[in-house]
């Protein structure tokens, strides 16, 4: 273990220390018990894996640092488990990369995330804004360290390096102060909750759903195509997961689709295709690919998978871009980030669940803190009992809401239930 000190956020000297050694790593795990709150950071390497490589874990406590090594540990999945089990609040900086880690170590979140990149986009317009330009606005003048390129697989790590690494942690506590009491003045503590959960089952999402259907392409393939999509893109995830190097270097996306289209588990036919004998190794993984594709073929038809293909009702793009106009204004009066709140897609669910062409789980801007935020504005903009015009064309906010007394009564649209 390495004990030095460092410069803290009020210009104090602040103690750190590098862990990497088990007996160290365990006794820091055992102290983190009771502790009421910790921010983490993380350093890893992503481009050359399956999994994203874990470099280095950055801690700070309100009396010290502390960066955690992972090689010589072996694993860290203790501390992971340790701030699940307490009842610990923590701190992370547009942390979903790095609950990540936490998520599929132990399959759990910690209790209580304070995400500070979050907390900001809840009381300003800038989101998503960056760490440094937190410190900037929150803190006080900074001159971070530029590592971001840094192999942090390379060891010894270099002064700058474990400079660059304390910085990303040293100010979070501090902020996460300074972001709560603004969040509590204006009564937005429980919306940053609430986001802090809703990004954790976006986590469990992409690795828990069907992701073979996030490919560019898919909705334009029959259900037997589909079918053969789903089972290489399962091959593909299995196979690069067992060789932990990125999906895509295994198979393509643009050859999975065209292998779907073909519909051939034949080998010749399937080498014949342009680029798949692109790598020499990639031969021998071909009757492997042309048994999935086999097992898909074989399918029984009411086991294909089905995509909703409901067109619904077309919307004018004005119609998005004049809600969205009206989203901004409100949001920048009420001093939040539009682009927290939600897009002109978001916009566009609203208004299809609003005419009844979408059933099941209201959408999100119709669902928490923002229906909250947003209230019935869309409605009375809809109904005509209110509109926008321009107020003050020199004002930073020149759109306003007005009511409409006797609004004229619209004619029923044959597509609204």
């Amino acid at each position: 273990m390495t004990e030095k000190s460092e410069a803290g956020s009020d210009g104090n000297p602040l103690p750190y220390r590098i862990i990497s050694t088990l007996h160290d790593f365990h006794a820091f795990c055992r102290g983190l018990r009771g502790c009421p709150r910790l921010a983490f950071d993380t350093e890893f390497v992503a481009e050359d894996s399956y999994y994203p490589n874990l470099c280095l874990i950055q801690v700070a406590l309100d009396d010290e640092l502390v960066l955690i090594d992972p090689f010589p540990l072996g694993s860290v999945k203790l501390f992971w488990e340790t701030i699940v089990a307490e009842d610990v609040e923590t701190v992370v900086h547009a942390g979903q990369v790095d609950l990540q880690f936490c998520y599929l170590a132990t399959g759990r979140f910690p209790p209580r995330v304070f995400d500070l990149q979050i907390a900001a986009g809840l009381l300003g317009p800038e989101y998503p804004i960056g760490l440094n330009n937190l410190i900037q606005k929150y803190v006080g003048d900074f001159s971070p360290q530029h590592e971001t390129q840094s192999d942090w697989r390379s060891r010894p790590l270099s002064e700058w390096q474990i400079t660059y690494a304390l910085d990303d942690v040293r100010f979070l506590l501090r902020m996460r102060d300074s972001l709560d009491a603004i969040l509590k003045e204006r009564g937005r503590r429980t919306w940053l909750e609430e986001e802090a959960v809703r990004h954790q089952q976006e986590i469990q999402k992409r690795h828990e759903s069907e992701r073979w259907q996030r490919l560019a392409g898919h909705r334009a393939l029959n259900a037997r195509e589909l079918a053969i999509l789903r089972e290489l893109w399962l091959w593909r995830e299995e196979r690069a997961a067992y060789e932990n190097i990125p999906a895509r270097r295994i198979l393509r996306d643009d050859l999975m689709m065209e292998l779907a289209k073909k519909k051939t588990s034949d080998v010749k036919r399937i080498l014949s295709i342009r680029g798949m004998a692109y790598r020499r190794r990639f031969r021998s993984w071909v009757p492997e690919i042309a048994e999935r594709i086999r097992r898909a073929l074989d399918l029984p038809e009411d086991k294909l998978p089905q995509l909703d293909r409901r067109e619904g009702v077309s919307q004018s793009p004005l119609l998005g871009q004049f809600l969205f106009a009206a989203l901004s204004s409100l949001c920048r009066r009420a001093e939040i980030s539009v682009g927290l709140v939600g897009s002109i897609q978001d916009i566009r669910d609203w208004v299809a669940y609003r005419l009844g062409e979408e059933d099941g789980e209201p959408p999100l801007l119709a669902r928490g803190w923002r229906r909250e935020l947003v209230g019935d504005l869309f409605e009375r903009l809809l109904s005509g009992t209110a509109a926008i015009r321009v107020g003050d064309a020199n004002s930073e906010h020149p759109l306003e809401l007005v009511d409409i007394p006797d609004p004229v009564p619209k004619k029923r649209s044959s597509t609204q239930k």
